[in-house]
């Protein structure tokens, strides 16, 4: 088992002096581990491509079934037949976006300290590194599940239009026309977001990027001071009205859902503790679903 905390190491961090580090042992017995283990597998595991480390075939194939079985022995170890979150100092993981951990894991992270004050959650990665990692749970939009995972719908968040609030460009609605030659505040995406897909089918033409963030949350901010408009959830728009001069304008045409789904692997089905974690994030998001927030600037949202 200790072979294989070491191999975790060396596959994850493809460097002998940062696995050294994670596994608190020195750089010399860190690389007769891996001597051992080459000699076992009867490859090299790593080797040097240019200046940089890389995994051989047979160490790609390995990452996934490795993390498989420590996560497994680790689940296995912290099990108890109960548990009780007032006096767990357990911690999890949970991989989502920037949106989800801003309207929702911050609430559960605030609802947690009044009934499991010694409970932490940690971010860790994006979802495709679900299989690589020790993640807990996975929360992504519905339509990026993935299907050997059990998983449960959270309340979905329709998405609003917003403007800065001293916008004396746009009045308290806009037309279709307009909305689509406005310029938009998007955020940063390498490939076609939700949006401009679901307005590319709808229309045969996406809105217009005017200034583009680094990040989803970011897009209320990036409104104020400037005639930009943004899609966001209804949630996000919430939140953000609360410290930010923006305000939302009526459209004439119905604006899509967001939809995520929380996920977690099947050997963690009956873990107590993260069936505990499962019920404080679909209660929260619920109570979230159906608080009525006021408005933002002069318009209800």
């Amino acid at each position: 088992m200790n072979l294989l905390v070491a191999l975790d190491a060396i596959l994850t961090h493809q460097n002998i002096t940062r696995a050294s580090e994670r596994l608190c042992l020195s750089q010399s017995a860190t690389s007769g581990i891996l001597s051992r283990l080459r000699e076992h597998f009867e490859d090299e595991l790593v080797v040097r491509t240019g200046r940089r480390m890389t995994l051989t075939p047979l160490a790609e194939e390995l990452v996934v079934p490795l993390r498989a079985i420590l996560s497994d022995t680790e689940r296995l170890l912290s099990m108890r037949s109960a548990f009780d979150p007032a006096t767990s100092d357990r911690q999890f993981t949970i991989a989502c976006s920037d949106y989800v951990w801003a309207t929702l894991i911050l609430d559960i992270i605030s609802a947690l300290r009044k009934n499991a004050p010694s409970v932490n959650i940690y971010y860790r990665g994006p979802s495709t590194r679900f299989y690589k990692t020790d993640i807990d749970m996975l929360i992504v939009p519905d339509r990026f599940m993935l299907e050997d995972c059990h998983f449960e719908p959270l309340p979905p968040s329709p998405y609003v239009c917003i403007v800065w609030d001293g916008n004396e460009q746009i009045g308290a609605s806009i037309s279709l026309e307009d909305f689509l030659e406005a310029r938009h505040a998007q955020a940063f995406s390498e490939r076609t977001t939700f949006i401009e897909s679901w307005f590319l089918k709808q229309f045969g033409r996406a809105p217009r990027a005017g200034i583009t963030a680094p990040s989803f949350t970011l897009l209320p901010d990036a409104l104020v001071g400037t005639e930009f408009l943004a899609l966001v959830p209804k949630d996000l728009a919430a939140r953000a009205g609360a410290y930010l001069p923006i305000r939302t304008v009526a459209v004439p045409f119905e604006l899509p859902v967001m939809t995520d789904v929380l996920q977690w692997r099947p050997s963690h089905d009956r873990d107590p503790g993260l069936q505990w974690l499962r019920e404080q994030i679909v209660s929260v998001a619920s109570q979230r679903f159906q608080s009525k927030s006021s408005s933002i600037g002069a318009v209800d949202i």
